[in-house]
Parts: structure tokens; C-alpha cells; sequence
């Protein structure tokens, strides 16, 4: 929990994020707290703005569906320009860590593209 200044813009993250399937979340222990993540990116992941404060270097530790083993490291909280929720960026993953967590959301994906093309062809009738 150490301060951090933070000179970069909260303009949100770059990578392509997923929600965790409600069903089997991801479990996320940050700053003596368990909760669940609301999305997740290769760079980092959301939470409601009362978990953290935005500002601030803070270890985590994240349950993976897929993974065998906890991630774990630090993020740097960034606050969102709504104040709706904290958008944490990872810091310094090693590339086991990194990989985890490309192949949990290259999955959800899949998932997600999957069942928009199941309900699209439900509905058109094909």
C-alpha cells in the first residue's frame, strides 16, 4: 500500500476487457479484501470505487477459473473519470503470470463469441 503518483491520463485501458462468467468468477484478495473483479484485460482489471482508493500501488492476489495456481503481484489504482469504479493496472507480471491471464481472456472470448452467434442464429431462425 504504498503512495504513487500517477502522471499518466485514466482514459481507460487499451486491451480488449471481459466480464467473469457469474457462474465461476474470479476471486480477487486486494488490500485485505476479497472480491470479485468486474472485468478483466490483459493489462489490468475493474472494481467498485469503495474496494480502493485510486492513487495507490496495492498487492493483489486473483483466483483464475483456468489457472491452477493464484496470480499474484501489484496494481496501481487508477481512478475512472465517471468515479463509477477503479480501473487497477498490472505492474510488473512475469510472463507465466501475464500468460494466465492472456489465456483466461482469450477463453472468455471465445465464450462470448459463441454464444452471440448461438443467439443470433436462434433468432433469425438459421
Amino acid at each position: 500500500m504504498n503512495d504513487i503518483t500517477i502522471k499518466a491520463a485514466a482514459s481507460g485501458r487499451t486491451a480488449y476487457q471481459v466480464v467473469p462468467d457469474p457462474d465461476d468468477p474470479i476471486i480477487l484478495q486486494i488490500d485485505g479484501k476479497l472480491t470479485r473483479v468486474l472485468d478483466i484485460s490483459a493489462t489490468g482489471f475493474s472494481l467498485p470505487v469503495e474496494i480502493v482508493a485510486s492513487g495507490r500501488r496495492y498487492p493483489f492476489s486473483l483466483d483464475l477459473p483456468s489457472a491452477n495456481v493464484p496470480v499474484a503481484g501489484y496494481v496501481d489504482a487508477m481512478p475512472d473519470k465517471k468515479g463509477e469504479f477503479i480501473q487497477c493496472v498490472f505492474v510488473n507480471l512475469t510472463p507465466e503470470e501475464s500468460d494466465c491471464i492472456h489465456q483466461y481472456v482469450l477463453k472468455r472470448q471465445k465464450e462470448a463469441i459463441r454464444s452471440i452467434r448461438s443467439s443470433g442464429s436462434s433468432s433469425t431462425g438459421f
